[in-house]
């Protein structure tokens, strides 16, 4: 079945000038223009629309599409997992959240009572999910899985007297990072002290902690910008790059 351009539009619930746009740009030519001038479209063209569309709703880069679209039948389904597997971990994260926040309602109506311990174990789950959402396959290009999964186990099972000191921990780092950042100089106390809360704060999930494993994750700081970011919004501006050169400096064999 040949479709028009509005049709498929509606098919697929694109605008036409989305279609039209893709067309411009060589992503969805149409199969054939009719004698009328009119764009159609066959079942080659609505198969490559919706894999178009799905890689959109994953919110690939539509600069990165027709490379996708190229690969390896095999390729692309492997990648496909990938996102399936991303996209779980996800709905848990929201899933664990939704649990969390209908408790809270329970818990504030005097319905349910809450432990110390429920309080935050809900938070740790949630985090676990987003870490593996955001960073799993980065992880994993690093580190082994077993000590993956050592971490993770190690932070879930956290105390809530450690879960709030790793916390604590945390806002001290970021605050010298902060002092760090705005002179420049990573040889002074503060920036040492700046290295060793990271590397206490690390040793909270970390089942054993070696300076190799301290630069590999500098490295990766370096590489991607969501882990850049991680420090940069909460430090300012280059607040990683800082962080890197601390690390780099002090995590010594």
């Amino acid at each position: 079945m040949a479709y028009q351009i509005k049709q498929l539009a509606q098919l697929a619930g694109v605008s036409v000038r989305t279609l039209r746009y893709y067309d411009e740009i060589g992503l969805l030519p149409p199969a054939y223009l009719g004698d009328n001038g009119y764009r159609y479209y066959e079942t080659a063209q609505v198969d490559r629309l919706q894999q178009i569309c799905l890689y959109r709703r994953l919110q690939v880069p539509l600069a990165d599409i027709p490379a996708l679209l190229d690969q390896p039948t095999a390729t692309v389904v492997m990648a496909l997992e990938q996102q399936y597997q991303k996209l779980l971990a996800q709905r848990q994260q929201l899933d664990t959240l939704l649990a969390l926040v209908q408790t809270t309602i329970k818990t504030q109506r005097g319905g349910v009572a809450m432990t110390d311990k429920d309080k935050f174990t809900a938070f740790k789950q949630a985090k676990l999910a987003e870490n593996e959402a955001n960073y799993g396959d980065e992880l994993r290009g690093k580190y082994e899985e077993q000590t993956l999964t050592q971490a993770n186990d190690q932070f879930a099972k956290l105390s809530t007297a450690d879960y709030a000191a790793m916390q604590a921990t945390e806002q001290q780092l970021i605050a010298d990072l902060k002092v760090v950042l705005a002179s420049g100089d990573v040889t002074t106390v503060t920036a040492q002290r700046v290295y060793r809360n990271h590397k206490k704060w690390l040793s909270y999930t970390w089942p054993k902690y070696t300076a190799a494993m301290h630069r590999n994750l500098a490295l990766m700081y370096q590489a991607d910008e969501r882990f850049q970011a991680y420090y940069n919004e909460r430090a300012g501006q280059g607040a990683s790059a800082v962080l890197c050169a601390i690390i780099d400096r002090y995590a010594q064999d």
